[in-house]
């Protein structure tokens, strides 16, 4: 059984939104893309684990876009910095 998850994801519509437009309109760089992805399984209730395994990248990579998103917002969880806490 797994730990529960200190930082959880809970994006609103409007931020469902914002990503699923990102997603399928125009080019993004990989790296960007991986981290909408984890946002939307995040919220979707996966694991880090199951999260991982389907976009083919590292769990740590995942609770760190977790992690990112709680303390810093969806623009820096996104673009993978941090910036001024929310």
């Amino acid at each position: 059984m797994g730990r529960k998850k200190q930082y959880t994801v809970d994006l609103t519509e409007e931020e469902r939104n914002y990503l699923a437009d990102l997603l399928t309109g125009g080019t993004q760089k990989v790296r960007k893309t991986k981290r909408m992805q984890i946002l939307l399984k995040a919220d979707d209730n996966w694991t880090d684990q199951q999260i991982a395994d389907a976009l083919i990248v590292g769990r740590a990579t995942s609770e760190r876009t977790r992690k990112r998103y709680a303390e810093y917002g969806l623009k820096s969880a996104i673009n993978g910095k941090k910036m001024e806490r929310k």
